[in-house]
């Protein structure tokens, strides 16, 4: 594979915008003022999630890389369905529909989890983006497939409710929207960090900026523009120069806060009712769950889950 050998470069400035992506996370489902900013959020956490993916991909040998990789999403992923399951059965007299409802096996008891068997299923794709994309006439290629498919997702993605896909599905059962509309953005972030190791990165943009003003033509949502949103986002934050380690610890909580958070966020309203003020709730939120993260990292037996 031509180029194999040059690594994606690091920034400590990814790191930070792991942590800062877990913020906008919680803020957007604590529903605070501004709540849309969840769509750039969870896109820039798509995005690094994949980025960083193939340069671990590229690092290793290659060899059992998704098998390696799905199991170590596949352990959390039970362990928190177990966690969340539990929770429910405290403050829920919904039953979980696990039987009943198959499309639950892809998500679990807390609708957040989705991320997980989502990540664990398409980072199979990472080493076919890779190898794949190893000269600039493929990395035109991939552009444009990227075009190609990311469309109809986001034409689909559109038809539902914009303002709450995650709440109101539509046509189309759980988590089939959270996958219309992140499996572009992932997608993205694998064909830009092979972009970054050419040093051929322009195609890719303009994929994204294509994509985004077909899908806000149909659909004039702020959840349209997201993947050149996102991409402007992510080519800000690569060139800002970070120096010191405090990102990267600051980026170690960053999955455990995304976990832990609707957790957190019922202790919220428990303690302060329904009624509390939304940015209140979503500061509460974050900072519980970081707070639960760190302590939980001390555990020898959980720490691997988080």
């Amino acid at each position: 594979m031509a180029g194999a050998a040059v690594k994606v470069g690091y920034r400590r400035s990814v790191d930070l915008a792991r942590f800062i992506a877990a913020f906008g996370i919680v803020w957007d489902h604590a529903r605070a003022p501004y709540a849309d900013i969840g769509y750039t959020a969870l896109g820039l956490f798509l995005v690094l999630t994949s980025f960083l993916a193939v340069g671990s991909f590229e690092r290793s040998d290659g060899k059992r890389f998704w098998l390696s990789r799905a199991q170590r999403i596949a352990l959390p992923w039970l362990f928190w369905c177990v966690f969340f399951r539990l929770v429910f059965e405290v403050v829920s007299d919904e039953p979980f529909h696990l039987l009943s409802d198959p499309w639950t096996l892809l998500i679990g008891p807390s609708i957040h989890l989705w991320f997980l068997p989502f990540v664990m299923i398409f980072l199979v794709t990472i080493p076919w983006v890779s190898r794949f994309v190893d000269r600039p006439v493929r990395m035109y290629l991939a552009a444009a497939l990227l075009v190609v498919v990311s469309v109809p997702l986001g034409l689909m993605h559109a038809e539902l409710a914009p303002a709450a896909w995650f709440i109101n599905p539509g046509t189309f059962p759980q988590p089939l929207p959270q996958w219309f509309f992140s499996l572009p953005l992932f997608w993205f972030g694998a064909i830009l960090a092979v972009g970054k190791r050419m040093g051929l990165v322009w195609p890719v943009i303009v994929a994204a900026a294509v994509v985004s003003g077909i899908l806000y033509y149909h659909s004039p949502e702020f959840a349209s523009v997201q993947m050149i949103l996102v991409a402007v986002v992510f080519e800000a934050i690569w060139r800002l120069n970070i120096k010191g380690s405090w990102p990267t610890w600051l980026a170690g909580f960053a999955f455990g806060i995304y976990l832990l958070h609707p957790a957190t966020m019922l202790v919220a309203f428990k303690l302060f009712s329904e009624t509390v003020d939304r940015s209140f709730a979503a500061l509460f939120a974050f900072a519980l769950a970081w707070v639960l993260t760190a302590a939980l990292q001390r555990l020898p037996w959980v720490n691997r889950f988080l």
